[in-house]
């Protein structure tokens, strides 16, 4: 790929790095990272450039709908066009929670960082952007037996399977949906959540038991096979669209 523009949201770290580093590999040459900036970004936009990459960093929040309705207007000002779109989210703030400890501010929440801000940024790709876009949307093999500690994220997130399948159907000459329910990574994030669920128990064997004991491979995937199959999917042909991969290397739906 040549003179690709790519914009990864949650791309500072973690999972959305890990894809934007994919993208950097796959010839990305202008990667936009959209993140609340609460881990420093410098580290992140060095590791791209060492790949080749002019990377930049937007400072916005998926829940916060004015930041998400000028991402892609401005992106589409500033470069002509996007290439690929790769959508990384974080947690809700209230997870891990139970039934009885959690509000209505809190679905309000993860609707608009999973739900609404993908609609409208694919809204925007189908009408504003000047090509076709790939876009890749992360989720979790987990919304397929909601974890009851993360009921709110995985109960929400299942909608991103109607609405990549509603993309390719009503914008097929726009944009190419692509979601992709993985398994377990030691993110930042995961690392952080895993630990509160864990608590007394402590976090390297809830980890090992409980997470990469899912596997039949016994292991978490790493974030370098996470890049190759973003590599891969840019790449893919034409025809995968609306399609639905699971990369959880064989985990259980139930944890």
């Amino acid at each position: 790929m040549t003179g690709c523009n790519a914009l990864v949201t949650g791309g500072t770290s973690g999972v959305g790095l890990a894809a934007a580093r994919g993208l950097a590999r796959a010839g990305c040459n202008r990667i936009a990272l959209f993140s609340r900036g609460r881990r420093p970004v410098e580290d992140a936009l060095r590791e791209l450039e060492e790949l080749g990459a002019e990377a930049v960093h937007i400072k916005g929040d998926l829940t916060q709908g004015g930041d998400v309705e000028q991402l892609i207007p401005g992106l589409v000002r500033e470069w002509g066009g996007l290439d690929v779109v790769a959508m990384s989210y974080g947690n809700p703030s209230c997870e891990p929670c139970g039934l009885e400890d959690h509000g209505w501010g809190d679905w309000l929440e993860a609707a608009s960082m999973y739900l609404a801000s993908t609609g409208v940024i694919a809204r925007d790709l189908a009408t504003l952007n000047p090509r076709k876009v790939t876009m890749i949307i992360f989720s979790s093999f987990t919304v397929n037996e909601p974890h009851p500690p993360l009921f709110i994220a995985d109960t929400v997130r299942l909608g991103l399977k109607g609405l990549v399948r509603a993309l390719a159907r009503m914008a097929p000459d726009r944009v190419r949906p692509i979601l992709v329910e993985l398994g377990s990574f030691k993110t930042p994030g995961a690392v952080e959540t895993v630990s509160r669920i864990a608590g007394q128990a402590g976090f390297e064997e809830y980890w090992r038991r409980h997470v990469e004991g899912l596997s039949p491979l016994k292991r978490s995937g790493t974030l370098r096979e996470l890049e190759q199959l973003v590599e891969l999917l840019v790449r893919a042909p034409g025809y995968l669209t609306g399609a639905v991969i699971r990369f959880d290397g064989a985990s259980t739906p139930c944890i």
